[in-house]
């Protein structure tokens, strides 16, 4: 079955690809997804994770190193090492190694676009060390091929709102947009297999720093809409101490956690004053709580009430010191330029002008939330 699966999942690219239509489904190796590295001495090396066909085989993926002075140069010797022809029409993920991104990814973005055959749909995340560790990670631990694992492990934190889009037509635009910095999955090694573990942060198209992947809904919370994602977050207990039901064990632990499912969560950020670079960000988050670390009274108004409350001070917390690190980097991923450059008359930024001005901009974040649900009595 999976043979059967597998032939049909290549087929489109045969047809699609002119350059391979003529050749037999046993001579073609599909990059699905590769990892870009810098060697000690400069060059390029790409390691790539091949889908391939072969009869008597139930391995279909190989992973295949090149190195050149140019992704080109080093897909090709990579080619004339391999029993297979190499094509890239089902190039799905490209992995930075950290080296890389702090370079900067515009050379390797602009080969990716002049490449009729790599889909603009394709994801692009940086590795937590180098992309080879990634993409030749063992698939003992694994129940797909290393090709196919990664892409839908990028693809599911799309489709689930783990972050923003990084589709490499999205990140093109994003990176050339005067006003907005873009971010990145961060994908490291967990026991040996592929994790998402953080968030990059780019100045332009130069990685400058992370956040913790705890952080990710609130990076899609001040950029969009968002339904049906868990949010935990993290409560003082002595500020709900008159709530919190006595334990005989006696608990002396500083905070609790709770979780919640968004049911409905938005964000919106207006200019207040443009001379003084002021900005007011606004959150609102109607919640139902899933679970809760303490014994807490949730039949009483009042203990929802502070409930709330304090949700919204740990949220605003989280986001201040977000911004606090965003001007440090220069880096403005919540995308504050786009606000300011609207509301200029002719409606031009140039990035000189606001890598001048974002380090000094201060924004106002007011944070409501609602719980709408808590599993006992519904408001």
């Amino acid at each position: 079955m999976r043979r059967y699966l597998f032939i049909l999942y290549l087929i489109p690219v045969i047809f699609l690809s002119s350059c391979v239509q003529t050749q037999q489904l046993e001579q073609l190796g599909i990059i699905a997804s590769r990892g870009v590295d810098l060697t000690d001495n400069n060059e390029v090396e790409i390691t790539m994770a091949v889908l391939q066909f072969e009869a008597d085989s139930q391995d279909y993926t190989k992973v295949i190193t090149g190195k050149s002075h140019s992704i080109k140069g080093a897909v090709d010797e990579a080619d004339k090492r391999s029993n297979k022809t190499i094509v890239g029409g089902k190039l799905e993920l490209e992995i930075y190694g950290k080296s890389v991104a702090e370079k900067g990814i515009n050379p390797y973005l602009d080969t990716l676009r002049r490449d009729a055959t790599i889909p603009d749909t394709m994801l692009l995340a940086v590795s937590e060390t180098t992309g080879k560790e990634i993409i030749d990670t063992q698939e003992s631990g694994l129940s797909t091929n290393i090709g196919e694992f990664l892409h839908g492990l990028v693809q599911t934190g799309i489709q689930t709102k783990l972050f923003p889009s990084v589709s490499l037509q999205q990140l093109s635009t994003i990176i050339n947009n005067e006003g907005i910095d873009p971010i990145l999955p961060i994908i490291g090694l967990d026991e040996g297999v592929p994790k998402i573990k953080g968030i990059a942060l780019f100045k332009n198209d130069k990685l400058v720093g992370e956040v913790p992947i705890e952080e990710e809904k609130l990076f899609m919370l001040i950029q969009g809409t968002v339904r049906g994602q868990l949010f935990e977050v993290q409560l003082p207990t002595e500020a709900l101490s008159d709530y919190i039901k006595d334990e005989s064990s006696g608990d002396s632990e500083e905070n609790f956690t709770t979780t919640f499912l968004i049911e409905h969560g938005t964000g919106d950020i207006k200019l207040k004053n443009k001379e003084k670079l002021q900005f007011d960000t606004n959150i609102d988050i109607e919640l139902n709580l899933m679970e809760i670390s303490k014994k807490y009274d949730l039949e009483k108004e009042k203990a929802i009430q502070d409930l709330e409350k304090e949700v919204e001070k740990e949220v605003k917390k989280r986001y201040e010191k977000i911004l606090k690190q965003l001007k440090e980097l220069n880096s403005d991923a919540f995308g504050y330029g786009v606000i300011y450059r609207i509301n200029n008359k002719d409606g031009k930024l140039t990035k000189k002008e606001w890598d001048k001005l974002f380090p000094k901009i201060e924004s106002k974040f007011t944070v409501n939330v609602d719980i709408i649900r808590h599993g006992t009595v519904n408001k």
